[in-house]
């Protein structure tokens, strides 16, 4: 609720702001429901999952500020230059926490290596599947809204 909070008082655009965090609440199902099957959810876990849904809605920002100018969509070719661009900075910073979560899940510790498997796995999917959706999503919104600012 604070972040949802925060990111509409930044916005001040439900357009944004429910897609936002609607696919971020799917990010967490689409998480709990793989991670159900690897591994029992413990308090490690849980910080994995929240981790995973302040780097979630981090990515989610990156790509609205990226592709968004004046409060509209830009042309196609150019929305599409400007998401490329904000998934290549979500990638970098994706790959970045995998390599720091490894030695993590690597290691013989039991409570730090479910933190590291479930960041791991929330990254991934966010990076697979909804940042990908919410491009889409953000993309058929605002070329609908009219641009009366």
């Amino acid at each position: 609720m604070a972040v949802a909070a925060t990111v509409y008082y930044w916005y001040r655009e439900p357009a944004i702001v429910l897609p936002m965090i609607g696919t971020n609440i799917a990010e967490i199902i689409i998480l709990l429901g793989i991670a159900t099957y690897l591994q029992q959810l413990d308090l490690a876990s849980i910080a994995g999952l929240i981790a995973v849904l302040g780097t979630g809605i981090d990515q989610l920002v990156v790509i609205t500020d990226e592709v968004i100018y004046e409060g509209r969509v830009p042309s196609q070719n150019l929305y599409l230059k400007r998401f490329n661009r904000a998934l290549g900075i979500i990638m970098v910073a994706a790959c970045t926490t995998v390599i720091a979560m490894l030695p993590l899940a690597v290691m013989d510790l039991a409570n730090l290596r479910g933190f590291a498997i479930i960041t791991i796995l929330g990254v991934l999917i966010g990076v697979l599947i909804t940042r990908p959706a919410y491009g889409k999503i953000i993309m058929a919104i605002m070329s609908k809204k009219p641009s009366d600012r």
